[in-house]
């Protein structure tokens, strides 16, 4: 997906804090290294919410307003998961610094509208004061549905630009920054940094599904410092917590003061359809608890359905209850019906083969059933 803005991003130029989707050509934008540019080429794509959820990496990042510094960004910042924000000298993706809090991914936003700028060289720029990049081709320019060009520059092949920064996913600055945005939202003690965190761990994760991990750590050589752990999915950051819940069955048990348990609640769920492993570790030093990794398999959407037993969740409901469950039911019909019809406008029972298929010898479109008549059933 690249460096996308959403739209009503204001982005600095030379006239002011212009929306991204109301700049021109003929702009003059502000960047950091580089002084003023001119925008050379602007991209646009929009996504159906529906769509977006096939795809993660097209599902918009909500940055709020001061999550990284005072006034940075000065308002709340919609962009693409993967665009890069500039902090401390480097580029981070902002979806690295996800924290559930103050850095969320937005499900419901519908329709979806990126837009992208693109200067005559890899820039940082000023996106709700937030320094963020500009657009660099990295092979994608193909996917925007519109795009304007200057019509003055020639083509630069991907593979010959250069960013303007290096671009960092995970180590050591990464996981400072990632903790300094968590003392910002709250998410952990103003001093827990600066708190020992050495020595042999202890600790367990103890239940985890696709939503929710806990379990506890402890410090034995530090019995009433709290721990703070980091959750890997593949080799990403996805949550950061602190082991300071109480729990009387640790303090029973002398795991020190009691306060060493965690609860994560991941801001978004694992996709069933893709193969996990989760890793819980501690921050200072990456060592993980007992029971790590955490292995997930891929599901297929069939084999989920064929696990899924509804008549059975539903046998000790009520008439008004199962026919919330069947409405819901036709809902989803409706919406894979859609799907079906985007991979292949054939399957629309619409389409012309559909309409004459009372005169052909293929099969013809199942009647849908209604909620009304499951409820006479």
């Amino acid at each position: 997906m690249g460096a996308s803005f959403c739209g009503g991003t204001r982005i600095l130029t030379t006239r002011g804090r212009v929306r991204v989707e109301k700049l021109r050509l003929t702009d003059q934008v502000l960047t950091l290294q580089h002084g003023i540019l001119p925008i050379r080429w602007i991209g646009q794509r929009i996504y159906g919410r529906h769509f977006a959820r096939l795809s993660p990496n097209s599902i918009p990042l909500k940055i709020q307003a001061d999550a990284i510094d005072d006034g940075v960004p000065s308002r709340d910042l919609f962009l693409s998961p993967l665009h890069n924000l500039f902090i401390d000298g480097v580029l981070v993706p902002a979806e690295s610094l996800l924290n559930g809090s103050t850095i969320t991914r937005c499900e419901d936003m519908d329709p979806i509208a990126y837009y992208n700028i693109e200067m005559p060289v890899h820039a940082v720029v000023m996106a709700e004061d937030m320094p963020a990049e500009s657009y660099i081709d990295r092979g994608d320019r193909a996917m925007f549905m519109t795009s304007t060009s200057s019509g003055t520059w020639d083509d630069v092949p991907s593979q010959g630009w250069k960013t303007c920064a290096p671009i960092l996913q995970s180590g050591p600055l990464v996981d400072r920054i990632r903790a300094r945005i968590a003392l910002r939202a709250g998410l952990t003690e103003p001093n827990i940094m600066d708190r020992p965190q050495s020595g042999p761990l202890m600790g367990k994760v103890e239940w985890v599904d696709r939503t929710i991990l806990s379990g506890w750590a402890w410090l034995p050589d530090h019995p009433d410092v709290p721990v703070v752990l980091e959750v890997m999915d593949k080799g990403h950051i996805i949550a950061v917590t602190v082991s300071d819940q109480f729990r009387s069955d640790l303090r029973r048990a002398g795991i020190g003061n009691g306060h060493h348990a965690f609860h994560v609640e991941l801001s978004r769920p694992l996709d069933p359809r893709e193969a996990h492993e989760l890793i819980v570790r501690r921050a200072a030093d990456g060592k993980a608890l007992n029971g790590c990794p955490i292995s997930f398999s891929a599901i297929t959407p069939s084999s989920a359905l064929t696990d899924l037993d509804i008549a059975a969740m539903i046998e000790e409901s009520d008439l008004p209850e199962t026919l919330r469950v069947l409405e819901w039911l036709e809902r989803q019909v409706v919406q894979l019906h859609a799907r079906l019809v985007a991979i292949d406008p054939a399957n629309s029972v619409t389409a012309p083969e559909a309409a004459a298929a009372g005169d052909s010898a293929g099969p013809r479109p199942r009647p849908r059933l209604s909620v009304s008549k499951l409820a006479r059933m």
